[in-house]
């Protein structure tokens, strides 16, 4: 016990060290008898007399005078006494070295478990670290590739606009250069008709002369006549010098018939009318004839217009033009006409076959007109004739127009260049040619007798 309470315990504390000190003098006492230790024992039976209780101080009882039971009891008294403090301290020493061996076994754990998070937080931050690395080089990367792609976008753009330009311009000229053509075939034409008119008005004058000389020597009997008769030469109607629109042609058919088969500008004179109409005469389309009545093909001409205008007609001539509702009217009243319709898209693709048809302009002059086919009436954003109670097709999709519930076709539309004439509803559109949503580039419209 001796060895256990200095040994194996381990070195306590200042007031564990008193304590044991205190203790084991205590257990030294117990063990060596250094002490002196005063004993009351009781009486013993069966003695007689009046001896009282003996008391015995610092020596051994003898021998034999001690009983076995008291002996007994006297021996579990000193080991109670003894074991109790020993047990205590040694549960105590046991306890606290216990509780020790806990703390640091979890000291040891916590230790290695923080080393173990610390490894992974650098593991982590290094691992971090080369992503950002990586990051920031995908993003370098990615930065450049878009500004090269913004660049060739805008490289692009520039090079489409140029293009544009470009076509537009070409077309431009080649618009200026087919009017100049067909202001130099009609002077050409012109110029054949009157040389024409000349020839034969020095023809008829030729022939006047040799009639008037032979009348005048071929006399009765010898003697010399004088002729009463003075020659006056019958004028042709188109004298010398006169313009070819003079004629009094109905329309470009007339005209064709007299032997005029260059297209170009020409003077007509329809219904009851005294003052001539210009008109341009298309002399080479599917065998010519034809009375062109509307053009588009460059956009110069802006064909959003009133009841009024539509009427009586507007643009040039030789370019963008509408011939006029009551032109339209009064021309197809003279007979059975055949429509053709010529149609261009931006692509070079051209229709027109599927498009000639036999129809007949009817209605009154100024109110309305309309294709006999078609059943509608020709409406403008002011003068709403189409087959639909609340559409109101001419303002939706613009221009004047034989609109049947805003159907499948608007030639007067609003002119929208290549790029910008997809998904345009108010363009200038023909369903069965390319779709209800793609403005076309050129159209034609022109009519000649059905019996041409």
């Amino acid at each position: 016990v001796h060895q256990l309470l200095e040994g194996e315990l381990g070195p306590p504390g200042e007031e564990e060290e008193e304590e044991g000190v205190e203790k084991r003098r205590r257990l030294h006492r117990l063990q060596h008898g250094q002490c002196s230790y005063t004993f009351i024992l009781p009486e013993l039976d069966g003695g007689g007399g009046s001896h009282g209780a003996v008391v015995q101080r610092d020596s051994p009882p003898a021998d034999g005078e001690w009983s076995a039971e008291k002996l007994k009891r006297l021996e579990s008294t000193m080991e109670n006494n003894t074991l109790w403090p020993l047990e205590n301290s040694i549960q105590r020493n046991t306890r606290r070295e216990a509780a020790g061996l806990q703390s640091h076994a979890v000291h040891n754990q916590t230790a290695t478990m923080l080393e173990i998070g610390t490894n992974l937080l650098t593991h982590t931050a290094e691992q971090t670290r080369k992503l950002n690395v990586v990051e920031a080089k995908v993003l370098n990367h990615t930065s450049r590739i878009e500004i090269q792609l913004l660049e060739n976008s805008l490289s692009t753009n520039k090079l489409e606009k140029e293009l544009l330009l470009q076509t537009s311009e070409i077309d431009r000229l080649r618009d200026k250069n087919s009017v100049l053509e067909s202001k130099v075939r009609m002077l050409e034409s012109q110029q054949k008709g009157e040389l024409e008119d000349m020839k034969e008005e020095k023809n008829r004058l030729q022939h006047g002369d040799q009639h008037h000389r032979y009348t005048h020597t071929h006399q009765h009997g010898d003697q010399p006549h004088r002729s009463t008769h003075t020659h006056q030469p019958l004028l042709h109607p188109f004298a010398a010098g006169s313009p070819r629109w003079s004629h009094m042609w109905k329309d470009c058919a007339d005209v064709y018939r007299s032997g005029y088969s260059t297209s170009g500008l020409y003077h007509i004179y329809i219904g009851n009318r005294t003052e001539p109409v210009q008109v341009y005469c298309d002399m080479e389309t599917s065998g010519g004839g034809w009375t062109v009545f509307q053009r588009r093909f460059n956009g110069s001409v802006d064909f959003q217009r009133g009841w009024g205008e539509y009427r009586t007609g507007f643009g040039d001539v030789f370019g963008e033009h509408w011939l006029g509702n009551e032109a339209l009217y009064q021309l197809s009243s003279q007979g059975q006409y055949s429509l053709r319709v010529e149609l261009r898209d931006w692509e070079g693709n051209s229709a027109y076959g599927g498009f000639s048809f036999t129809f007949k302009l009817h209605g009154t002059a100024g109110r309305q007109s309309s294709l006999n086919t078609l059943g509608t009436g020709f409406s403008t954003r002011d003068h709403d004739n189409d087959n639909c109670d609340h559409c109101k097709c001419a303002l939706m999709l613009t221009g004047g127009w034989w609109f049947d519930a805003c159907g499948f076709s608007n030639l007067n539309g609003i002119y929208y260049n290549v790029g910008h004439n997809i998904r345009k509803l108010n363009g200038i559109k023909w369903h069965h040619f390319r779709g209800p949503s793609y403005s076309l580039r050129s159209t034609m419209m022109m009519v000649r007798p059905y019996d041409f």
